[in-house]
């Protein structure tokens, strides 16, 4: 390769990393309250149902940003929207640090889950978009590397700052704060990237589209003319005009490709994967250890969380999609079964003073609870992340690709929510043991249904999946 052959390549490269800090600040921004919680409940005086909805809220403003977020990317382009997800990643940050009660908490974390919601949508599909083939599944994935290095930032930063300053009242605001930083570099980066190709094509600027490819394409691998040219057919037949929620229904097609994404995103969020995310400090805690000890404890959550993405990064373009999710979907099922099992016979409930608390039999207890969360981050990070986001970017056509990517990530923004408000009240009204085992059961149901309807998309152009999906 030349010197101008290596630059394309680096450029090909480093566009879906810029572009996944997006991805950096959603997982940040989700992981951080996890520590957050155990610090600001005397601040903001929050009982087990106000600490659901703090956590929850955000979740309610990133259902409503993945719907918007979607069909505004497809009316004024993936870039722009990006730039304004970046500026509200920033506000959202600043405004949920200086909160001064619940009410406000809550009203700032709808905010900045708005660009949450926007995020999640618009980054997978736009890195799906100005990728070439031969790299799609690596770099499509590179999003899921960066939430969980997020998540993995948010826990180390919040242990930190825990032990630097555990008196003070009001370390949290600097855990909530510090997110604005990433979504200030995000900001500046996008600057440098250009709109989708596929974009164009639907808006009809076909000569920008080829222009983009030329600029970010290796013309010694890549069949630049070939991309171009499947593009342009599929933008044709769609008469380049963006499908309606309505226009969906219509088409039986469309009805299944939108059914799938939907499945998808339950049966990998419904695994309670944030559930642990959200609340393993406060699961912790309640085993016997300490703030600063639970809060360090999931630092490993953190860790396993990046280096099982980076392991599913290494093997998804060797393994077929339905064979990789099945895999984590198993995995995380035992996982969740070995937790309930764990809390069932090596913990009890006594009563001490005037309040029933946990109490262990066994004084390692506490980190066998901790070693199967790791267990199950395992398979949920090491085959479920990774591919998850891969397919979603992959099944929807291009006149559909912004509405079904966003009704897709509502349904797993209402999953997640559901799960962040729902699951400190289970604890408190039913107890570790069984609620463990609720999300067993309905993973069982799960398996099942991935097993039996969900699609293979593995090797082929995101317009060869277009044509066989239709099929």
């Amino acid at each position: 390769m030349d010197i101008s052959t290596n630059k394309i390549d680096r450029r090909i490269k480093l566009m879906p990393f810029i572009t996944a800090i997006g991805g950096l600040c959603f997982g940040y921004d989700t992981g951080v309250i996890s520590g957050a919680l155990l610090f600001m409940g005397a601040d903001l005086n929050l009982t087990p149902v106000t600490e659901g909805w703090v956590t929850s809220s955000l979740l309610i403003g990133a259902c409503i940003g993945s719907v918007f977020g979607g069909s505004l990317s497809d009316s004024y382009g993936r870039r722009k929207i990006m730039l304004l997800v970046a500026i509200m990643f920033a506000i959202g940050a600043i405004g949920t640090a200086i909160a001064w009660d619940v009410s406000s908490m809550v009203s700032f974390r709808i905010f900045l889950g708005l660009a949450v919601g926007g995020a999640s949508v618009i980054v997978p599909v736009y890195i799906g978009e100005i990728t070439p083939k031969r790299y799609r599944e690596t770099l499509t994935s590179v999003n899921e590397v960066m939430i969980v290095t997020g998540q993995l930032l948010a826990y180390s930063v919040n242990a930190a700052i825990a032990i630097a300053y555990p008196e003070s009242s009001h370390n949290w605001r600097w855990m909530l704060a510090i997110p604005a930083l990433p979504a200030i570099l995000l900001w500046f980066g996008i600057l440098k990237c250009p709109e989708s190709p596929r974009w164009f094509a639907k808006k009809g600027r076909l000569k920008e589209a080829k222009t983009m490819l030329e600029q970010y394409r290796n013309k010694n691998i890549d069949d630049i003319e070939e991309e171009y040219e499947s593009i342009v057919i599929i933008s044709q037949n769609q008469s380049i005009r963006s499908m309606s929620f309505l226009d969906i229904l219509k088409h039986k097609w469309a009805k299944k490709l939108l059914m799938f994404g939907i499945l998808i995103v339950i049966a990998s969020q419904g695994t309670g994967v944030n559930a642990i995310m959200y609340y393993a400090p406060t699961v912790l805690k309640t085993t016997g250890l300490g703030n600063s000890a639970a809060l360090v404890a999931t630092i490993g959550n953190g860790i396993v969380s990046v280096c099982a993405t980076i392991i599913g990064l290494s093997i998804i373009a060797k393994i077929h999609r339905r064979r990789m999710f099945i895999t984590g979907q198993i995995g995380c099922t035992l996982s969740l079964f070995a937790i309930a099992l764990t809390f069932n016979s090596l913990f009890s409930i006594e009563t001490i003073g005037n309040d029933d608390l946990l109490v262990a039999h066994h004084e390692y207890a506490s980190y066998i609870v901790l070693l199967f969360m790791l267990t199950f981050l395992m398979f949920m990070q090491g085959f479920l992340g990774p591919v998850f986001w891969l397919m979603l970017s992959e099944i929807f056509p291009l006149a559909m690709r912004g509405i079904g990517m966003g009704i897709s990530v509502l349904f797993c923004w209402v999953t997640n929510f559901l799960i962040a408000l729902l699951f400190p009240i289970l604890l408190n009204c039913l107890g570790s043991s069984v609620t463990f085992t609720i999300f067993g059961v309905c993973n069982i149901c799960f398996i099942v249904l991935i097993i039996k309807f969900l699609p293979e998309t593995k090797g082929k152009s995101l317009e060869e999946i277009e044509i066989e999906l239709k099929k």
